[in-house]
């Protein structure tokens, strides 16, 4: 989990899937506090359990479960600024999106 650290704990990383868009923040190995900033629920602030597993040198595969039964898998592609969002939802409809990834703050935010 050491890499883990050094390449998104504690950083603050924005996700834009064009119409929505979420900050991402993990505040350790096994949580992320989501904030949507752009679509319909703006302000709506989700604090998840995760589990991430690295797929290689800033290339991520994070999953959890949201409180409305919503499961989301991510790929987190640091290096090349990209995020792979595969979710299903509760009603067993199954949405695949991409967007942008990027880092809001260059510096690490103080826990």
């Amino acid at each position: 989990m050491e890499e883990i650290g050094k390449t998104i704990i504690g950083r603050l990383f924005e996700a834009d899937f064009g119409e929505k868009a979420f900050t991402l923040f993990y505040e350790s190995s096994n949580k992320l506090i989501l904030t949507e900033v752009k679509g319909p629920n703006v302000g709506n602030i989700q604090n998840l359990s995760v589990t991430i597993v690295e797929l290689r040198s800033n290339l991520f595969m994070v999953n959890w479960q949201e409180a409305n039964k919503l499961t989301v898998t991510d790929i987190e592609d640091y290096e090349k600024g990209v995020v792979y969002a595969n979710m299903t939802t509760p009603h067993d409809n199954f949405i695949t999106i991409k967007g942008i990834l990027r880092e809001i703050n260059e510096k690490h935010i103080q826990q």
